[in-house]
């Protein structure tokens, strides 16, 4: 019963982190410092699928540890680029930068 219940926890945790992995992968390729933050956040979810699956206790929480600082981080610089590239936009054009400024790019 116990075991039965450890995977459906597995699986449920499992699928959750693969619903928020696939949130991260949308957009286009980036070769900017966020990527590497995404990278991470990705290399550590799994590491935590990997301990929650072989029932590791000690890799499935370094691995949420780090899942949660590379998210954290990557958030961070993603949200300091586009600061940098609103700034941009507002020294190139002055008060009509936001007529020219694309946030998706």
């Amino acid at each position: 019963m116990k075991r039965n219940l450890n995977r459906w926890i597995t699986i449920g945790t499992l699928s959750i982190m693969g619903a928020g992995g696939m949130g991260l992968m949308t957009g286009t390729a980036q070769a900017k410092k966020s990527t590497i933050w995404k990278y991470g956040t990705i290399a550590g979810a799994a590491a935590t699928a990997y301990g929650l699956v072989k029932g590791k206790g000690t890799v499935a929480t370094v691995g949420a540890a780090a899942t949660a600082g590379s998210y954290y981080m990557y958030k961070h610089t993603k949200k300091n680029e586009d600061q940098r590239r609103q700034d941009w936009y507002r020294r190139r054009y002055g008060r009509n930068w936001r007529h020219h400024y694309r946030p998706g790019r």
